[in-house]
């Protein structure tokens, strides 16, 4: 009998777009048989768009913007009193801590308890206060997205650690192949994903004339929708490049039309290699289920996925020329590299279908 419900903890979850909503969709198209509900409690001002209407999605704002700490508290005290499985989407330390003192204050165990561990946590402080938690590393179930991840925490005493691949929806076929028809730059604009860099590399297209369209994404923080003042310069200097084919998008698209972008579409993700190393990309994740090739900086997740399928080009460094660089590798090999990508596709679409993550949560194993 499949499990009344799945709570799922998210309050950085604001709308439709992006990584979180992108997310909870993935559970949604995976969840028949396994959950007859899935309870997403979300920001407070959340809008919700195309997903208020995806069964069986059905969401609770309550995470305010002031406050956040305290209705966290109230939601993970509640989610341990009841017995249905809940998933901790985003998993960090002040989570582990705060559940720690819930399970112990209503005396029950964590068996239902599921964290989702998108990257590690490598600061000394965050380590010790994690690794004080004995009850949830040893009850809750720990969850990663690649190897190394799931290495970190069971070297850190986690007990019940699985390595899932990050969830993902494929497409029934990757787009066929065609000539390349722009550079794409998706998701929010930031310096540690290289916005100056494309910024350089928008002025270098000017003074060459090249007419490629560069679509880039320039929507800033999740909350406040806000840059800072480093990416607003980095924005500024890409709006004054003069670069013939840019194209900015101040809004994040809907499913729809982020798929569609894809369509024809090099992918540039030059992130910074040691905020990324372990981090998975759901940009370039999603652009080689849809058969994108993809520019990726040597160190990052996406670069070794690149450079398994040859699907795309590495950066050797993380700087504007190396961008440069990599940009015109690809465009020139462009047949060769948007092929691969097709290939891959299908091999990625399986490792990521989020079946595999639902069943671990309904099962706990």
């Amino acid at each position: 009998m499949a499990p009344a419900i799945l709570r799922v903890i998210e309050p950085n979850l604001v709308g439709a777009s992006g990584h979180y909503g992108e997310y909870v969709r993935a559970l949604a198209e995976r969840a028949e048989g396994r959950f007859s509900r899935i309870e997403v409690l979300c920001d407070a001002g959340a809008r919700l768009g195309s997903l208020a209407d995806c069964a069986p999605l059905e969401f609770r704002p309550c995470f305010p913007g002031r406050g956040r700490r305290a209705a966290e508290w109230r939601a993970l005290r509640e989610a341990v009193a009841a017995h249905d499985p809940f998933l901790v989407l985003t998993a960090r330390t002040p989570d582990v801590v705060m559940l720690e003192a819930a399970s112990r204050l209503a005396g029950r165990d964590l068996g239902h308890a599921r964290l989702y561990f998108h990257w590690r946590e490598r600061s000394t402080a965050q380590r010790v206060a994690a690794t004080a938690c004995t009850k949830v590393r040893r009850e809750a179930l720990a969850i990663a997205p690649t190897p190394t991840t799931a290495e970190f925490l069971r070297s850190t005493g986690w007990r019940r650690v699985l390595e899932i691949p990050y969830p993902a929806i494929a497409p029934e076929a990757p787009f066929p192949a065609g000539p390349l028809e722009r550079l794409l730059v998706a998701g929010a604009a930031r310096m540690n994903k290289g916005i100056d860099a494309v910024a350089a590399l928008a002025a270098r297209l000017a003074q060459r004339g090249d007419t490629v369209e560069l679509l880039v994404q320039t929507t800033g923080k999740r909350r406040s929708g806000a840059s800072g003042t480093k990416e607003a310069k980095a924005l500024a200097d890409l709006a004054a490049s003069g670069c013939p084919g840019l194209r900015l998008d101040p809004s994040a698209p809907d499913r729809p039309a982020y798929v569609a972008r894809f369509r024809g579409s090099l992918v540039l993700t030059p992130y910074c290699p040691d905020t990324f190393a372990d981090n998975v990309s759901g940009i370039a994740l999603d652009a080689l289920l849809h058969g994108a090739p993809v520019v990726a900086t040597a160190g990052t997740w996406q670069a070794r996925v690149v450079e398994r399928y040859g699907a795309g080009t590495v950066m050797r460094r993380w700087d504007a020329d190396s961008l440069d660089e990599a940009v015109a590798d690809a465009r020139a090999r462009w047949d060769e590299v948007s092929a691969a990508a097709r290939r891959a596709a299908q091999e990625l679409a399986s490792a990521h279908d989020p079946a595999h993550l639902v069943r671990a949560l309904a099962c706990g194993r």
